[in-house]
């Protein structure tokens, strides 16, 4: 817009250029002023809501680094924690907390699938060998060899009605298969001993004589026979004596001596 032609103010006389008076300070106003980048309306309608939106976006992405540095130091602060407190537990065997216990869990779980050591086995000692009754029988020329550990057995033999030891009992052992046979005689106590060579799948069938007894005896797996009222034995050896001696079988199952007794029934 051109300038007026004289000064509102002063009166003064103006050219078409000047855009004030030279002689007070006055600017026309008829022009309209400038806008600015914050009046203009563009800018308002897009530039504001990308300034807020980079701004809030900025803003989300400081605090989310903040919470993740905070986050991954409080997890090496509870890793020292933990380490100090199985060094802790480890001195003084006792376990203050769950992290602690879990810890000592696993060493014991270690310890378990770690396999232990077996036990020391003591040697038996050795078996008396000598004495009345004592018999060691090899087999005879011919036969088939028997392995090379031996059987021991020993027991007492007892009257079947007065329960006191017999003593001059012939013992025989024999092997069915080889037609190997072993003879002893009990002690004045009753006892017997017998080494013998081991027999494989099977075992000596022993049969008992004496002068005044039957050779049918009781059967020598029968317990509780000295509690046995006297009736009692006494029909038993009715019933033995009606019976056809038939020998029981001997047959360890270790190196360890077997022990059985047997009663015999008196004529």
């Amino acid at each position: 817009m051109s300038a007026p032609a004289s000064c509102p103010g002063c009166g003064t006389k103006l050219q078409p250029e000047w855009e004030s008076c030279p002689n007070c300070p006055m600017s026309f106003q008829d022009a309209a002023p400038e806008k600015s980048a914050l009046q203009n309306e563009t800018f308002r309608t897009f530039g504001l809501p990308v300034l807020f939106l980079g701004g809030l976006a900025a803003f989300v992405w400081t605090a989310g680094q903040y919470l993740w540095r905070t986050a991954e130091e409080g997890t090496k602060s509870v890793a020292a924690s933990t380490s100090a407190a199985l060094a802790k537990a480890g001195k003084s065997g006792a376990a203050a907390d769950g992290t602690v216990a879990q810890a000592l869990f696993s060493e014991l779980k270690n310890n378990r699938d770690e396999p232990a050591a077996p036990p020391p086995v003591e040697p038996a000692p050795p078996a008396a060998d000598e004495g009345p009754g004592i018999v060691s029988v090899m087999p005879e020329k011919g036969s088939r060899p028997k392995a090379v550990s031996e059987w021991r057995m020993r027991g007492v033999i007892y009257d079947l009605i007065t329960l006191k030891p017999v003593p001059g009992v012939h013992m025989i052992f024999t092997d069915n298969e080889t037609n190997s046979r072993a003879q002893i005689k009990t002690d004045e106590q009753g006892r017997y001993r017998a080494i013998l060579p081991a027999l494989p799948g099977r075992g000596y069938l022993v049969s008992l004589s004496k002068t005044g007894y039957l050779k049918s005896y009781l059967d020598p797996g029968t317990e509780g026979v000295s509690d046995m009222p006297l009736e009692r034995r006494s029909e038993i050896v009715k019933e033995l004596s009606s019976l056809i001696a038939e020998p029981a079988s001997l047959q360890p199952n270790s190196d360890l001596p077997l022990v059985t007794d047997f009663h015999m029934a008196p004529k």
